[in-house]
């Protein structure tokens, strides 16, 4: 056999393996790193693979993504799923470095935390540092039960499928994006419908009630009498489907409308 031949079916899985992340359905971030730390195990022959996210407010690398093997669900129950930085570990040094780290004998490092050694049996890791639009957010991890499990090829895999995470979970961040705003705009034309049940003078009273007035001073405002005022109001409380003046002025503000007031 060719040193040609022999090296295809490296490059198939590589390319296959790529090509099958592209087409993962970035619409659900959580989904989307789930469905890819299960390829990549099932491409690298790993007995986990997680992609560990920074969590800002637990200060912890936390799992996203977890191929559904049987290491990944024992991590889970075991709570191996969340990493403090403070509790040190490799994962926790490679997000601080960027720099990769490989081990075929995770056992002997006094370095990892514990758990990881005696829990969850890991022997051999590669750890990569996950970067999504230049700012360092995580780690993809892959580790096995076995020592010395992975070659220098297999580093080099997860290395280039590290990279090709990073687009998708970029792309799954713009997708939460487009989709949030989309969210912001139908609830922006629901309320606007709302608020075009209410008559001229209606709307005219709501934009008062969201600036404070009493129902005296917009009488006062208005040229009307309160009791025609109280009218008014009621009128915009059934029409609004709210139940205070507070909900009002609320829904009020969310539309800017209170900037009408002279």
């Amino acid at each position: 056999m060719t040193h040609e031949a022999s090296a295809n079916p490296g490059h198939d899985r590589r390319r296959t393996t790529l090509e099958q992340l592209l087409a993962v359905d970035a619409v659900d971030l959580d989904g989307a790193l789930n469905e890819a730390a299960q390829i990549v195990a099932d491409a690298l022959g790993a007995e986990k693979v997680d992609a560990f996210i920074y969590d800002t407010e637990t200060e912890a690398l936390v799992a996203r993504g977890t191929s559904d093997t049987p290491m990944g669900r024992k991590q889970i129950a075991l709570g191996l799923n969340c990493l403090p930085l403070a509790q040190g570990g490799r994962a926790a040094m490679v997000f601080r470095s960027g720099a990769c780290h490989v081990d075929g004998h995770v056992d002997e490092d006094p370095l990892e935390v514990e758990g990881i050694k005696t829990a969850l049996g890991v022997r051999s890791a590669i750890l990569c540092p996950l970067v999504v639009n230049g700012e360092r957010c995580g780690v993809l991890s892959a580790v096995c039960a076995a020592p010395e499990q992975f070659s220098e090829d297999d580093v080099s895999f997860v290395q280039a499928v590290a990279r090709w995470l990073a687009l998708v979970m970029h792309r799954a961040e713009l997708v939460q994006e487009l989709l949030g705003y989309a969210d912001l705009r139908g609830r922006r034309e629901a309320l606007m419908q709302l608020m075009n049940r209410l008559t001229p003078r209606q709307r005219e009273v709501s934009v008062l009630i969201a600036s404070g007035m009493t129902n005296e001073q917009i009488a006062h405002r208005l040229v009307l009498t309160p009791g025609t005022v109280a009218n008014h109001v009621e009128a915009v409380l059934r029409r609004l489907e709210v139940d205070s003046r507070t909900k009002i002025a609320a829904l009020v503000a969310e539309l800017g409308l209170h900037r009408q007031i002279g």
